[in-house]
């Protein structure tokens, strides 16, 4: 009683945050800050399921209130 240990959440290499939203074309971008991984999908929902589990959490998704451009294997922006 009266002890507590504070949660963490231990990220590993293979977890990544994505920045999600929508381009100028009207479709949803998923892509990784790092540039390792991205997306392009017609809807908002499947964009956050494909950042949820290629980002290996429950945090990595990060919705954009700016459009996000599709960088086409060219590194983040």
């Amino acid at each position: 009683m009266g002890q507590h240990r504070a949660l963490r959440t231990r990220l590993d290499c293979k977890s990544h945050l994505f920045l999600v939203g929508r381009s100028q074309t009207g479709f949803w971008v998923a892509r990784d800050l790092e540039g390792l991984s991205e997306g392009i999908f017609r809807d908002k929902k499947a964009a956050i399921r494909f950042a949820l589990f290629e980002g290996g959490h429950a945090n990595a998704v990060m919705l954009s209130p700016d459009g996000v451009e599709p960088s086409f294997g060219q590194g983040p922006h």
